[in-house]
């Protein structure tokens, strides 16, 4: 790593991590050795939010090496000893090594929300000021003690004006599970620290090894923007997969696996990734043992498809990374939606400048010319959710830009039918585009349920059976559903159909709790429950879920807080009631 010369990297390192960015480190050789100093003593503090000289909420011992969950802050505590003319000053850093690879400098890079997202990095902690002086913890060194400090998203240490005698540190660090490039921290990976300045390493008396571990459900990444239904599909033997990027601040698309019902998660196929980023408008449908994908960026609108585990000659491939389906002129906000028929054949609806667009892929691969959806109708469009029902009608809701959502059908020719008004009570805003919640058709008395959010926050409902009229308007929910949470233009919101019911999972507004909601056996809703409450939850997206006992749930993976950033994406169920 090439680094810029003492003073300039003092200064940027200052200066950006006021800012998150990754802050610079002062000049150094990796491969000195600084004799002059040694890390004597390190401790794990397992705490985010205690007090810089508590002794207490440790992870373990003085000296003990042990396991750290991925995306989830944690921090260090060390004690250097040095040998110098009393008044020497120094700066320290962290240096780390991956799995016994390469030493490279530790920068710092907040979490989850950063302007660049490393494996491991320094972040901010909002429990004692930058360069707070530390007291003696740590019994490891017999020198007399000076204090140190702790560190708040800075690459350095504030100056420490040394002599014979040893300070202690303490950094707030996090290991990310995804990080940029889509580089991977697995269970039992480990990363080893040794501490540097510009005269070159510490010797270490002790080494801190610090164990990745992966929490049960955890899948870390980020969401892709403004889906559509987007997983977790499960393959006929039960294998999940669900599409993610490894962070905000590289859009790759990954797909991602569980063979254990959701527990550990982790990349397939990766060497083969699609090259096509930008994932704005998303949206994914299975057909048989494939997941296929629309995609529409600000230029193109992509078809990506994934073969699933249970494929009879190329299985856990990427079968198709980047097909061009059209390039139209950009809109407002990028949307996606698609469904499959029977055949093999898919239908895909994607955003214009007015309107939204219409095309149809047959099973061999070959799409139609483009239809454009109320062309010479108002209002502007956005917004669609498409559900494949009964006799391989396909159905179509969306939104205007005036607060209408609209209902229509699709033949199996390609053609659209009549349109139906849905409501006129939607919000208007630029973020209202997403107020139309994932289809739910319920076969056994091919009912197409459209749920909405209105613009005051509350779920409503309307049914067509066999595409006829729709149905009174009907209460989902009274409480009051996020709208554009981190700039995601969609209704906190997602909905399936599970054995012969409707489900619905929704984020309340203000407080980022997630509820579920359910109809019974009459068709009508059910007062509403409470799935987590120790969560800033910001995007939700499920489907039915068959666990190895045969029982079928509602498995659904959602973002427990990272405010646009990445690392919060966890896989829950809802264990429907009887």
């Amino acid at each position: 790593m090439r680094h810029a010369p003492l003073a300039l990297a003092l200064a940027l390192a200052a200066g950006l991590a006021a800012t998150g960015d990754l802050a610079a480190t002062p000049t150094a050789s990796p491969g000195n050795s600084a004799a002059q100093c040694a890390l004597t003593a390190f401790r794990v503090r397992s705490d985010f939010e205690a007090d810089l000289n508590v002794d207490a909420d440790w992870a373990g011992a003085t000296g003990a090496n042990v396991p750290v969950a991925t995306d989830q802050p944690f921090r260090i505590r060390l004690e250097v000893e040095a040998d110098d003319p009393e008044g020497t000053p120094r700066r320290f850093w962290l240096q780390y090594r991956h799995n016994g690879g390469e030493w490279s400098d530790l920068s710092s890079a907040e979490f989850p929300y950063p302007l660049a997202a490393p494996p491991i990095s320094v972040v901010a902690n909002e429990e004692y000021d930058p360069g707070e002086a530390t007291t003696d913890l740590l019994a490891g060194s017999g020198a007399p003690f000076r204090a140190g400090a702790g560190v708040v998203l800075d690459s350095t240490t504030p100056t420490w004006n040394s002599g014979r005698v040893h300070g202690e540190w303490e950094w707030p660090l996090v290991i990310r599970r995804f990080a940029d490039g889509a580089h991977a921290n697995e269970a039992g990976d480990t990363y080893e620290l040794r501490v540097a300045d510009t005269s070159g390493a510490c010797t270490n008396a002790v080494a801190p090894v610090l164990t990745v571990a992966v929490p049960d459900g955890h899948l870390g990444g980020t969401f892709v923007e403004t889906p559509g239904p987007i997983g977790p599909w499960q393959a006929s033997n039960g294998d999940l997969y669900f599409v993610i990027e490894p962070a905000e601040t590289s859009n790759v698309l990954m797909m991602v696996k569980s063979t254990d019902g959701g527990r550990s998660w982790h990349e397939v196929d990766g060497g083969n990734r699609p090259a096509a980023d930008d994932l704005e408008g998303f949206a994914t449908t299975v057909s048989g043992d494939t997941v296929y994908m629309l995609h529409q960026t600000s230029d193109d609108v992509w078809l990506h498809a994934f073969n699933t585990s249970d494929h009879p000659t190329a299985p856990d491939r990427w079968s198709v990374r980047d097909e061009l389906v059209a390039s139209p002129p950009e809109p407002p906000t990028q949307v996606a939606a698609l469904a499959a028929r029977s055949d093999g054949s898919l239908v895909g609806v994607y955003g214009g400048p007015e309107q939204i667009h219409l095309k149809t892929r047959t099973p061999d691969g070959q799409w139609s010319g483009e239809t454009i959806l109320d062309a010479d109708t108002g209002p502007r469009l956005s917004g669609p959710m498409l559900v494949t029902g009964r006799d391989d009608t396909v159905h179509l809701a969306y939104t205007g830009h005036d607060g209408t959502g609209w209902y229509r059908t699709i033949g199996t020719d390609g053609q659209p039918g009549p349109r139906q008004q849905v409501t006129d009570r939607l919000g208007t805003g630029e973020g209202d585009i997403g107020s139309i919640l994932p289809l739910v058709y319920l076969p056994r008395d091919d009912t197409l349920m459209v749920v909405y959010r209105q613009a005051d926050g509350r779920l409503r409902e309307r049914r067509s059976v066999a595409g006829g009229p729709l149905g009174a308007e009907r209460v989902v929910t009274d409480l009051h559903v996020v709208q554009n949470a981190v700039d995601s233009d969609q209704a906190g919101a997602d909905a399936i159909a599970l054995d012969g019911t409707a489900h619905v999972l929704f984020i309340e507004n203000h407080t980022g709790r997630l509820f579920h909601a359910a109809t019974d056996a009459a068709g009508e809703w059910q007062p509403a429950s409470l799935q987590a409450d120790d969560v800033e939850a910001q995007w939700v997206r499920g489907r039915p879920v068959r666990r190895a006992d045969g029982t079928t749930v509602y498995g659904y993976v959602f973002d427990a807080g990272s405010n646009g950033g990445s690392g919060m994406n966890r896989f829950g169920e809802v264990v429907p009631t009887s």
